[in-house]
């Protein structure tokens, strides 16, 4: 059988775990811990909590914990509570340098386990632009993870679009993951901030690069969406009849419907009906398996997950294990 890769699987790079460990404050980040005990980080503002057990997992810790799961790949993002875009300029640059290269010797420590998505300092086009450069021609990355807005601007951004077109042309895949949410402020209980407000980001991004008519500009882009796409698959009927219905929607050469074919959303949907209408609208060629790892939030067992779906075929079970990204990303271990 091909490799089992998980598109979606997170760290906190060492050296900015040390400093959490710490309580330090690095590249403007101060680090802490909350009244449970799990890692904080802050620029100032309200502090984002880890949602992971402590202590970190070391790396051979993962790899081991990776084996026990049947996963034989991840494709390491940082966790997306440290997804600091409003720091300055410089602070966010060597953050990002940093970052990028823990995940680099992560890499050259346990070949063929990982693989890298880099984070670029979205603040800044032209310095997130020379990272995406330097992960993928330097250091062996697949491509980004990036947040689904950056300081509250969408991906239908001007500046932005540099960012999506420097990709293209470095035949990079782009992660969109939910960050900052911004339905928090009004869903303070139950955790709704994040059980309602990450598929309401990611759906927001989708919608953005649609009705913003930015995958008309862009030619081949290699995009994948967190969580099957949040609410942007499981209301793309919804935004079909926008279309149609309404004049400042239909500014787009397609149905909106008909964009998705083209893009490819990770399996971390909770459920198998909802993974079956994500398969139904794309195909099931443009699923890729995600976990979330090691998040609370996340599906701990992807791969048995998958294998108890009551319907799928065997062949669509190794398409979304691993076939799929791995023909996506040109991936040979």
């Amino acid at each position: 059988m091909n490799q089992v890769i998980d598109a979606h699987a997170h760290v906190v790079p060492r050296r900015l775990a040390t400093a959490a460990q710490a309580g330090e404050t690095r590249h403007g980040i101060t680090f802490d811990r909350d009244e449970t005990g799990r890692i904080t980080s802050a620029t100032g503002g309200p502090p984002m909590a880890l949602p992971w057990p402590t202590p970190l997992q070391t790396t051979a810790e993962r790899v081991e914990s990776m084996d026990a799961r049947r996963v034989d790949v991840h494709l390491l993002s940082i966790t997306p509570t440290m997804h600091w875009y409003n720091l300055a300029p410089a602070d966010g640059k060597s953050l990002a340098e940093e970052t990028n290269d823990d995940i680099a010797e992560m890499m050259a420590e346990h070949p063929g386990r990982f693989g890298g998505l880099a984070f670029l300092p979205l603040q800044d086009p032209a310095a997130a632009i020379a990272e995406l450069e330097r992960c993928t021609t330097d250091l062996g990355f697949t491509g980004a993870l990036v947040g689904t807005h950056v300081n509250g601007k969408d991906w239908d951004a001007p500046q932005l679009f540099e960012v999506l077109e420097a990709a293209v042309d470095l035949d990079a895949l782009v992660f969109f993951h939910p960050t900052r949410g911004r339905a928090n402020p009004f869903l303070p209980n139950y955790h709704l901030r994040n059980l309602i407000g990450n598929p309401l980001e990611t759906a927001i991004a989708l919608a953005s690069l649609i009705f913003g008519g930015v995958l008309d500009r862009l030619a081949d882009p290699k995009l994948c969406f967190a969580h099957g796409g949040g609410y942007g698959c499981l209301g793309i009927a919804r935004m079909d009849h926008g279309y149609e219905a309404r004049s400042e929607a239909a500014g787009i050469a397609q149905m909106p419907s008909e964009y998705v074919k083209n893009l490819y959303f990770d399996s971390l949907v909770h459920g198998y009906e909802a993974l079956d209408h994500v398969i139904d609208l794309v195909g099931v060629d443009h699923v890729v398996l995600g976990s979330d790892y090691p998040a609370d939030m996340g599906e701990p067992f992807p791969v048995d997950w998958l294998g108890g779906h009551p319907t799928l075929t065997e062949e669509d079970r190794r398409k979304i294990l691993g076939e799929n990204l791995a023909a996506l990303i040109g991936w040979e271990g």
